[in-house]
């Protein structure tokens, strides 16, 4: 129940943060909206993780989760139905800012969730599964959005996210329950800072390269679908081929969790993973084949969002856990908020979208490059503390 309840929530997030791509050629048209402007209109929904995720992860080790996650939904149908109204490309800045708040908040409330009732053994599975809602949400965006945009105007999907987000709110908060166990409720109430300074800087690495992923997948979705109708495809063709990579994490993210459980090395699959996905993306500037290449995307992709999920809950304290995805939720809004502006500027600058890809290929490789660091300090952790079980 509790999987469920996080599933259908994380969806929620996935739904009202992946409506802006599909739709972003209508909404660029009609208020027009240059490819900086546009890049925007996705960066603003991550800009508020910057200053609360902290606080949001603090928050959820020390107070109870039904209160919180109720103000998250709050926010997220009123800043889904300012876009939906906005007529302007400032309300729509602002509406995306305050879905962003709650959205953000509400997606390190529910892998904390998850980490309190599934242990050791099982919560890399429980991860895969969880983060499965991201790519099916991703997949219904870009395979749906599209289309209904162009019959019926593009605000009828932004519209249609705030009512699932509100139905799911009911439903989380109808059904959630805390564990029977108390554990989570007997720490010593301390303060952010002291927290911060217990987590250590491995974590802060294991963020920095999710900050790169979603740096690089966010501007792929956003501006591969232009390039895609440059090339001649149409917008539902953009869009079947966008909603391929987001299907392999879909399809591959569970078995990669499960493999997780039984094997470790979390590092070992996102350094290859990242370097494929690094690869692949310089070649969209060389071959015609965008199907084999997203083909390939999706498969690769799915390695690592669950290893990177299942790795706070092994570095971590139990009550600085939530704290731990606070981090990787702020490291994954610089990312956000700042790649998809800088690449819509290379377009800008260029006119050509081959340094875009450049630029996108770089963000894959940077996640090799401090995943190695985490893995070597997570060695250096066990030679010096040999009492800590680290695999």
């Amino acid at each position: 129940m509790i999987l469920g309840i996080a599933y259908l929530s994380i969806l929620a997030f996935t739904l009202i943060f992946q409506s802006i791509p599909p739709l972003l050629p209508l909404i660029s048209s009609e208020l027009y909206l240059t490819y900086a402007q546009s890049g925007l209109l996705m960066s603003l929904f991550s800009l508020p993780g910057l200053f609360i995720s902290l606080l949001g992860g603090f928050l959820s080790d020390r107070y109870r989760m039904r209160p919180l996650a109720a103000g998250c939904f709050v926010l997220m149908i009123g800043g889904t139905t300012l876009v939906t109204l906005g007529t302007d490309i400032r309300i729509l800045w602002l509406g995306r800012t305050i879905a962003g708040i709650g959205a953000i908040t509400l997606s390190i409330f529910l892998p904390k969730l998850l980490s309190q009732w599934f242990k050791d053994g099982e919560l890399g599975l429980a991860m895969g599964l969880y983060n499965t809602g991201v790519p099916l949400g991703s997949v219904i965006c870009f395979t749906l959005f599209g289309r209904m945009g162009e019959l019926w105007g593009w605000r009828l999907p932004i519209l249609l996210t705030g009512s699932y987000s509100l139905i799911i709110s009911i439903l989380f908060l109808s059904f959630h329950r805390r564990p029977s166990s108390q554990e989570m409720e007997s720490e010593k109430p301390i303060g952010i800072h002291k927290s911060l300074k217990e987590m250590g800087f491995t974590i802060w690495l294991v963020g920095l390269s999710w900050l790169w992923f979603n740096a690089a997948f966010t501007s792929f979705a956003t501006f591969a679908p232009n390039l895609f109708l440059q090339k001649g495809y149409t917008v539902e063709q953009s869009g079947f081929l966008i909603g391929i990579p987001l299907l392999g994490s879909l399809l591959f993210s569970t078995p990669i969790g499960y493999w997780v459980d039984r094997f470790k090395h979390q590092e070992w699959f996102i350094g290859m993973g990242a370097i494929a996905l690094a690869i692949l993306t310089l070649f969209f500037n060389f071959s015609s084949s965008f199907l084999l290449l997203v083909i390939l995307m999706g498969v690769f992709s799915a390695m690592i969002p669950a290893p990177i999920y299942s790795l706070p809950p092994e570095l971590l304290k139990i009550e600085n856990v939530g704290l731990g995805f606070g981090v990787i939720s702020t490291c994954s809004s610089i990312g956000l908020f700042v790649a998809p502006y800088l690449v819509g500027k290379a377009k800008d600058l260029t006119g050509s979208y081959s340094w875009s890809f450049i630029l996108i290929s770089i963000f894959f490789f940077l996640i090799m490059i401090f995943i190695f660091f985490t893995y070597r300090s997570r060695k250096t952790i066990l030679l010096t503390s040999p009492h800590i079980k680290v695999e």
